[in-house]
């Protein structure tokens, strides 16, 4: 059964410009693996430096939802932790079927 869902990541506690540039390289190819990467976008702030991941207007449609998820935040937190290793991770889903 699939499910649909939002998903909003916030990155924070980054050092540097090239760091943040880094996590956001690592997190696309994060998108790639799981296949989302047309229907999730990231944004890199300066000020204060953050990346920020969040799906469009429309949600990912996901076979499996649980077991998913939780290789896509495994990967997810691989991936950013060997480039930013003090990286703090916020990750939320939304599950507009239920709003």
């Amino acid at each position: 059964m699939s499910v649909n869902i939002h998903m909003s990541l916030h990155i924070e506690n980054l050092s540097s410009l090239d760091e943040a540039n880094a996590v956001e390289t690592a997190v696309e190819k994060v998108l790639r693996d799981h296949s989302i990467e047309h229907e999730v976008r990231i944004f890199v702030f300066l000020d204060p430096l953050w990346v920020k991941v969040a799906t469009d207007e429309w949600p990912v449609s996901v076979r499996g939802f649980g077991a998913w998820s939780a290789m896509f935040e495994h990967d997810v937190t691989h991936a950013v932790r060997a480039v930013a290793p003090a990286a703090a991770f916020d990750l939320e889903w939304g599950y507009p079927d239920n709003d």
